[in-house]
């Protein structure tokens, strides 16, 4: 059987670039690669989008169930229109009104090896190839399903029904395909290993209202942003929510060790302290059931002494986005004139953070009241938007500036940490360009932080850590503290 040209014309005909932020990308032969990606798509029905690399574009097929690394357990996949090779990277919302129109986001993506020849492979309605991605590793197979009428096409338009199927690996002396990497478990020496599933329990286990997110793929999260999230915890005491057996409608907040690593304490009669410093930890900690890690504002050795400022903006739930935007920038007005700099992140949930970081030498009931005294100018100023009481009553339509996270023992949500949610939204660092557009709830969530990590440009906290900044006089006079 003859081999059919690729082509887009299909993929172009159903879109109109005009209004999709999709690729319109060509055809691209002896392009560098093969790559493949899994593409998380919440269209009309939620599926996943497995492509690979072929001829200088994306095979498609939409897998409504995602891949299942269970040797032997076949899922539906119905091939669809080639993609550009551009399409790897694409990440974000397709308009409403036109096709495919949802979210998308980057589930997996690697390096694919086709076990003999992938062309006549296709042709031959029998695909057998290795992965190696950052979820999926090992030997797939993707095998074409019978038509009663025996006909098929193979011109890229696709609609042909075919099963994804995980195939045991075979073992060294009779593997013909490229051997697959061996993935070790924990090696505490590193600061990113990577985690076999065979050495997290129940690692198939699936969180609940996280649209088939298991607890292995909770614990390769935390692999994955490593090198983000330790600076952020290694060196705080930690309070954590578990959830046991992942159901996060029936979670807790623990704010001493039980079984995870004690240090020292403040005073005799005082509780130890909850801290992770290594990686090994923090999955130990998951593997336990742990979801969210909450910090502390001050560091180890100087407990007694705040080295950071949290102002929790807070919106009524019904609160319009433009007006929490609005809310940030006069907050960012407020601190640039008191010459504090600042970081931004979301919370995971309906808020954002602004982060001052502060010299460690200020008790934390000073540090309190500084804070208070920011929360109360911010309302002073705009009374009709800001709130900085606690009532209920008083924060209808408002936002409330939490300054209560900076007292002693107090926490807040450590960047680049899960909230116990659905669909386990991440508490996220950003610039404030990303500001355009609503980035709360699940916006950054355990699906698609590690991607948007791995492709940053830069850090919107770059040079945190080397803040230096303290509260003069002149500041409490201006917030009249």
């Amino acid at each position: 059987m003859a081999s059919v040209r690729p082509t887009l014309s299909t993929y172009r005909r159903k879109r109109d670039f005009t209004v999709t932020p999709e690729p319109k990308g060509r055809v691209q032969p002896g392009h560098p690669g093969p790559c493949f990606v899994i593409q998380r798509h919440e269209a009309r029905r939620l599926h996943f989008d497995f492509r690979l690399e072929l001829d200088g574009v994306l095979k498609s097929w939409a897998v409504p169930k995602g891949p299942s690394e269970k040797v032997g357990e076949r899922r539906l996949a119905v091939q669809v229109e080639d993609h550009p090779l551009a399409y790897a990277d694409f990440e974000g919302d397709i308009p409403p009104g036109q096709y495919g129109a949802g979210h998308v986001d980057i589930w997996d993506r690697g390096q694919w090896q086709p076990v003999g020849d992938a062309q006549q492979g296709l042709r031959d309605g029998r695909l057998s190839f290795v992965l190696e991605g950052r979820r999926l590793h090992g030997r797939w197979a993707l095998i074409r399903m019978k038509r009663r009428d025996g006909g098929g096409t193979s011109d890229g338009g696709g609609k042909e029904n075919w099963l994804l199927i995980r195939e045991r690996d075979p073992s060294p002396e009779t593997e013909t395909a490229p051997r697959r990497r061996k993935r070790p478990t924990v090696a505490p020496r590193h600061e990113k290993p990577e985690i076999a599933g065979i050495a997290i329990s129940n690692a198939e286990r699936a969180i609940s209202e996280a649209d088939g997110v298991t607890k292995l793929d909770v614990v390769r999260y935390h692999v994955d942003v490593a090198k983000w999230f330790l600076p952020q915890i290694g060196d705080r005491p930690l309070a954590a929510v578990k959830c046991p057996g992942g159901d996060l409608a029936h979670c807790f907040f623990q704010r001493h060790p039980g079984d995870v690593r004690r240090v020292g304490t403040r005073a005799p009669d005082s509780p130890p302290y909850l801290r992770l410093k290594t990686l090994e930890q923090v999955i130990g900690a998951v593997q336990n059931g742990v979801f969210e890690f909450h910090s502390w504002g001050s560091r180890f050795p100087r407990l007694d002494r705040a080295d950071r400022i949290t102002l929790d903006l807070d919106p009524d739930p019904d609160l319009s986005w433009p007006a929490l935007c609005h809310a940030c920038e006069l907050t960012r007005a407020l601190l640039e004139r008191l010459e504090l700099r600042w970081f931004l992140k979301t919370t995971g949930g309906k808020g954002l953070h602004f982060v001052v970081p502060i010299e460690p030498r200020y008790p934390w009931d000073d540090v309190k009241a500084f804070a208070r005294a920011v929360a109360m100018e911010l309302a002073r100023a705009e009374p009709s938007l800001f709130t900085a009481t606690m009532s209920k009553a008083k924060r209808t339509g408002r936002v409330f500036v939490d300054y209560l996270r900076n007292a002693d023992g107090a926490t807040a949500i450590a960047a680049y940490s899960l909230r116990a949610r659905p669909g386990l939204p991440v508490s996220m660092p950003i610039g404030w360009s990303a500001l355009h557009e609503d980035i709360r709830g699940t916006y950054f969530n355990v699906r698609n932080v590690p991607g948007i990590l791995a492709r940053r440009k830069s850090d919107p906290w770059a040079g945190y850590a080397s803040v230096r900044q303290r509260i003069t006089a002149a500041q409490r006079r201006t917030v009249r503290a």
